[in-house]
């Protein structure tokens, strides 16, 4: 898990006063259960994490269990990230 992208998740709940524990401790709360986001910032949430990562997380990402922590969000983050960067050398070699 990156922690360039732990870091990012952390910042962005931490601005908005969503972590209501230390941020070691937050990467395992579930925090759809803990209530720390409405449906609206839920979708800013994923809005800023892609534009800011340059990914799309499909649906089926959306609905993995691991997008409800902070350290779960990371992980599917670099695995997104990853299989960009091999379509983008894919593509670069081809021609």
């Amino acid at each position: 898990m990156s922690q360039e992208i732990v870091g990012w998740v952390i910042d962005w709940f931490s601005t908005r006063g969503k972590l209501a524990s230390p941020p070691h401790q937050a990467l395992s709360v579930n925090y759809l259960e803990a209530g720390w986001l409405t449906s609206l910032e839920i979708v800013q949430f994923v809005s800023e994490l892609e534009d800011h990562f340059a990914i799309q997380l499909s649906e089926a990402e959306m609905q993995d269990p691991r997008f409800s922590t902070i350290g779960g969000i990371a992980e599917l983050v670099a695995a997104c990230a990853a299989r960009g960067e091999k379509s983008l050398d894919r593509s670069s070699k081809v021609g």
